[in-house]
């Protein structure tokens, strides 16, 4: 189907887009350093300019943080193409897959709290989900899965490559789509031996939060990382547009209302601002980069957070990282484009836009766009 072959391709050049970010940072090109702190230059606003045009975007929202300061917070385009309206720095958009770092995040929270641990089994019989013991095949590697290797993309099965179980069966609930997915989806490895990037592992994440702090995994995710990051705005999606929320345009016949926003809530249904997303990149660094933002969790946790498995070391817990010192994650959905990096340097910062392009370069030069804004603001030590 054009519609998931297109989102699998643009989610994997976003992810090899940030494996780029150092050497994009070397690069300066038009963005002149005149403008003071808190505002763009207008080589910077140029190049968000041509980006948009390049690509069809109606919309586009980013912000820059360096720890407790906000560097700029600012909107181009529009909201709603019929109405004219104007996208704000508080227009809300749908986050897509960024939402993964959230649910890593109050994950590890809970193991912080001593009501978790990494290496707890899933599905054993005395595991988080035991009530999903008795599915799925084969029932020994099943019951292998730990909840790290749900964080790491190291189950041993159910990638976004194809048959994507989140994108199947769109009237089940979470648990009648674990039950199902489950029966008809099973491994094809070992745990711990492969990474394959999948949707259905950061689902089960937010069922095993729902059953370790007892409450609904929205409540529970701002609760233990919205609030001590200060970010208030943030909520699951739906197809009912919540207020402040942009409209969102498909490309290539692509529908942005076509799939269970809702129900993707821990993999990918988050809505926010580009300055929620900087901020809460700017608080989970914060034991690192000691620059005054709250921070999310303490250092040894960050460090975890953010080490990469044996699989794939480019890939930790909810984020992507190098060997330079980067994190980041990228998120696309039809009408949804999203990416939110920290850097060695402390810099935070993020960019979301209403639609997604079909071009495979459209992930990497906006990866590219964002360096070189960052590199060539006065003060801001990219």
């Amino acid at each position: 189907m054009k519609t998931m072959q297109s989102r699998r391709h643009l989610l994997r050049t976003g992810l090899l887009a940030g494996s780029g970010l150092m050497a994009a940072a070397l690069t300066q090109g038009r963005v002149a350093a005149e403008a003071a702190s808190g505002e763009l230059t207008e080589g910077a606003q140029a190049l968000v300019r041509d980006y948009m045009r390049a690509f069809s975007v109606p919309g586009f929202q980013l912000a820059f943080r360096r720890g407790s300061r906000i560097l700029y917070d600012g909107a181009f385009g529009v909201a709603d193409r019929a109405t004219g309206q104007a996208v704000t720095p508080g227009s809300l958009f749908r986050i897509a897959s960024d939402s993964k770092a959230f649910t890593a995040a109050a994950v590890f929270r809970l193991v912080e709290a001593g009501r978790l641990k990494l290496d707890d089994r899933v599905f054993a019989a005395d595991g988080l989900l035991r009530q999903y013991a008795d599915e799925g095949s084969p029932r020994e590697w099943i019951h292998q899965i730990t909840v790290h290797q749900l964080l790491t993309h190291t189950c041993g099965g159910w990638s976004n490559e194809s048959n994507d179980p989140m994108f199947e069966e769109r009237g089940m609930d979470h648990e009648q789509l674990i039950r199902w997915t489950l029966k008809t989806h099973p491994l094809q490895n070992p745990p711990g031996e492969k990474y394959a990037y999948s949707n259905f592992g950061y689902c089960l994440l937010g069922r095993v939060i729902e059953m370790v702090s007892g409450e609904r995994y929205p409540e529970s995710v701002r609760q233990e990382v919205l609030r001590p990051a200060r970010i208030q705005d943030m909520r699951i999606g739906t197809h009912q547009t919540a207020p402040g929320e942009v409209h969102y345009y498909g490309q290539d016949g692509e529908n942005p209302e076509g799939f269970p926003v809702a129900r993707m809530d821990a993999h990918g249904g988050w809505i926010a601002t580009a300055l929620d997303m900087a901020t809460f990149m700017a608080c989970l660094f914060s034991p690192q980069d000691n620059e005054g933002a709250g921070p999310i969790l303490t250092r040894d946790s960050l460090k975890r957070m953010t080490t990469g498995s044996t699989a794939n070391p480019g890939y930790a817990c909810g984020l992507a990282v190098n060997r330079e010192g980067n994190a980041w994650h990228s998120g696309s959905l039809p009408g949804t484009t999203s990416l939110m990096v920290h850097t060695r340097s402390g810099l935070a910062w993020a960019a979301v836009l209403n639609t997604r392009s079909p071009e495979r370069e459209a992930g990497q030069r906006l990866d590219r766009m964002l360096w070189e804004i960052a590199k060539g603001q006065p003060g801001w030590g990219a």
